[in-house]
């Protein structure tokens, strides 16, 4: 399945002429006649798409407000895989709902296959490794990811796990929230060195920056990005690495934390 989303993605965006960075899935959408219902929605909704079948048309709706730009395109773009993937709009021309969860925050296998084509129609592989070797020498620090999310006008999150996907350096992200680990993406470098698992629901590491922002949150004064090195062992069991760098950053109600191998 994953090769065929790449497919269709790629699919979707030549026929519409748009092999070029950024993709605005807005007029992806008008141009397939769905129509598009932004409006002021409940804070756990992102963008639910609708079939109306009186009418063969479909419907995004989608909460345009208190949401960075880039989250709310990617939510667009999410919805646009119920569209274009057949086995998720055969459902929803049979009627069934979906969750309106995106931005790789459900583990509903709908919705993470309707993740992937999201993060491949906004962030198609050679284009997206194009993009990246602007910086310094073809490599990422966690500000330079959040630079590039506005330049692709993409979510961090998306950006950042897109990253992670193509390899292009040693690179573990973990997403907590509360102090809690809720999930986590690496490279495959990064498996490879015992770099990269780390359980859900653990608490996050004393010793880490990731607990040294959480502080400050805590105290009200949650500051810049933390950064610095810190021992593997911190984060994994059994490293093939001694020393990772770490940096960790606030990103709405989670924190961010971006590791790579100290050198």
């Amino acid at each position: 399945m994953p090769n065929e989303i790449v497919a269709l993605a790629e699919d979707v965006l030549k026929a519409f002429g748009i092999w070029r960075l950024p993709v605005n899935p807005y007029n992806i959408a008008r141009e397939e006649g769905i129509r598009l219902k932004p409006g002021v929605y409940s804070a756990n909704f992102d963008a639910r798409i609708e079939y109306y079948p009186a009418y063969y048309r479909f419907g995004i709706f989608y909460r345009s407000v208190g949401r960075p730009e880039g989250r709310i395109r990617f939510s667009i773009s999410h919805e646009l895989a119920h569209f274009y993937l057949p086995a998720h709009r055969d459902r929803l021309e049979r009627g069934v709902m979906h969750h309106c969860e995106s931005d790789f925050r459900s583990r509903d296998p709908v919705e993470q296959e309707a993740d992937r084509f999201a993060a491949e129609l906004l962030m198609p592989r050679p284009l997206f490794i194009r993009a990246v070797s602007d910086f310094r020498q073809g490599v990422c620090t966690l500000n330079d990811l959040c630079t590039l999310a506005e330049r692709l006008e993409t979510s961090v999150t998306s950006t950042v796990l897109r990253y992670c996907e193509c390899d292009i350096e040693g690179s573990t992200a973990v997403f907590s929230q509360d102090g809690v680990v809720r999930w986590a993406c690496a490279s495959e470098d990064m498996r490879r060195l015992g770099l990269s698992f780390v359980r859900s629901g653990s608490p996050v590491p004393r010793g880490s920056k990731a607990a040294e922002l959480l502080q400050k949150i805590q105290a009200g004064e949650p500051g810049e990005t933390v950064a610095g090195v810190v021992h593997s062992t911190t984060w994994f069991d059994r490293p093939k690495r001694p020393r990772l760098y770490e940096e960790t950053m606030q990103l709405g109600d989670r924190v961010l934390t971006w590791l790579t191998i100290d050198t």
